[in-house]
């Protein structure tokens, strides 16, 4: 049986892994397995192979006897809201997020405005390998066009009241779909924004899509040269964001999360935080002060839904600043994070880089080595041995735990790399425990 999902979705370079021939093959098994019937949302962000897709898609889907409901540019939270509120058996995203703009991705999302949990994906795969059913020319699907941003922007301000400070917030939506929401609803919410790459444009020329603080250097001269308050980044489906503070320092996708977490949860009693293997132990820190729990998973957006729908929660999130905020969306929300941040930022009267001095300080390195998908398991097998002398966790890849940091190697669910992430209480044992990751992968990867 072909493996087709990743992490979420299924993604690959376009008209090279991530062909029309795949995508209207996928549409077919979505159908057969929605039973030849019912409504499906799908949206697309705007990279150049998005129609192409999109196209594919919903010919697959049609001949399968759904109905489509064709959504065009959009967010990824704003296609979550319209395929719960249209009352869709299911919605479809065309996106490869932070991915180059050669990259596509197909993401498939349940009735809930959820994606698709592991055993869905699996049926699609096997449905996929042993054939779909197409639908007499009688039963075959019709197609409407229907608007996703306005009711999503209206659902959004209908949580907030106007922001007080009138903050001068720099967006930047890397030349991709956020720019249709994020800029329009903190304006609507009082603040002054500065919008940069802000033309729609499918090759994303103005910076790299993945909001990481290497990418955010022209965000972080720009806030600074224009005296703003703070930064907002997206990634390019806009379910990410990063924030970047008065001085130009880019705070982590963790510390977002911790900040916004803190501001969120206020007032509810023993909060359950559901979070990765990846993600920083300030998010401990956080369950400390508000006398919660925090509960780790594997990395990606579907592990975190599935074990909010086992064991309930508070909220969700990652450590590349994508977090879910479970009785507004199943879905990680870019603009819903930034409004929560700014939000906070907006109560407490004080600077970001001071709001950010709030919770304790952590030193993370993040670094890759290349590894063919064949080997990765062979890899990780061969460093569970090298490190049989330590606390291991292996929830998902490997997670070593030292007295003053931690560890994280672990196989990419996306792209043919092993990911070494290192967090310590100092820069300098971060660094360690970098050098000591790297060295033991490297070797592992060699086969020594």
């Amino acid at each position: 049986m072909p493996k087709l999902f990743g992490t979420f979705g299924v993604r690959g370079i376009a008209n090279e892994e991530l062909t029309p021939k795949l995508a209207l093959e996928l549409g077919l098994a979505l159908a057969t397995h929605l039973g030849g019937s019912g409504k499906v949302a799908i949206g697309r962000d705007n990279r150049t192979s998005g129609v192409m897709l999109e196209q594919a898609l919903i010919a697959g889907l049609t001949a399968g006897g759904c109905e489509v409901l064709k959504l065009g540019l959009t967010p990824t939270p704003a296609l979550s809201l319209a395929t719960r509120n249209f009352s869709c058996k299911a919605g479809v995203m065309i996106t490869a997020s932070h991915n180059p703009p050669e990259y596509n991705g197909i993401k498939f999302w349940d009735s809930e405005g959820a994606g698709f949990q592991r055993e869905r994906e699996t049926e699609i795969e096997r449905i996929f390998a042993k054939g779909w059913k197409m639908v007499d020319w009688r039963e075959i699907g019709r197609v409407d066009e229907v608007d996703p941003i306005a009711p999503y922007i209206e659902a959004i301000l209908k949580r907030f009241t106007r922001f007080k400070r009138g903050l001068k917030v720099v967006v930047d939506c890397a030349n991709a779909v956020g720019n249709l929401v994020t800029p329009r609803v903190l304006t609507e919410l009082g603040c002054k924004v500065v919008s940069m790459n802000s033309q729609l444009d499918g090759t994303f020329p103005g910076r790299k899509l993945e909001p990481v603080p290497e990418n955010l250097g022209e965000l972080a001269k720009t806030v600074v040269s224009c005296g703003a308050d703070l930064g907002v980044a997206h990634d390019g489906d806009a379910d990410r964001t990063l924030i970047v503070d008065e001085r130009g320092e880019v705070l982590s996708g963790d510390r977002v999360f911790a900040h916004v977490a803190l501001h969120y949860l206020r007032g509810r009693a023993h909060p359950r935080i559901i979070t990765t293997v990846a993600t920083s132990s300030v998010l401990d820190d956080v369950a400390s002060k508000l006398g919660g729990k925090v509960v780790r998973t594997r990395v990606g957006e579907p592990d975190l839904v599935e074990e909010f729908r086992r064991g309930g929660g508070d909220i969700c999130g990652e450590e590349n600043g994508g977090m879910i905020f479970p009785d507004w969306l199943l879905c990680r929300d870019g603009t819903m994070t930034a409004v929560q941040f700014i939000e906070a930022l907006d109560e407490t009267g004080i600077k970001t880089s001071e709001l950010n001095l709030t919770l304790p300080v952590y030193s993370q390195i993040k670094r890759r080595v290349n590894c063919p998908n064949e080997l990765k398991q062979k890899v990780l097998k061969n460093l569970v041995k090298r490190f049989s002398k330590h606390e291991l966790d292996r929830t998902d890849g490997l997670r070593v735990t030292f007295e003053d940091g931690w560890l994280l190697l672990r196989p990419s669910g996306t792209e043919p790399v092993f990911r070494c992430f290192a967090e310590a209480t100092t820069a300098e044992r971060a660094k360690e425990l970098a050098a000591l990751g790297m060295k033991e992968l490297k070797a592992a990867v060699r086969g020594r």
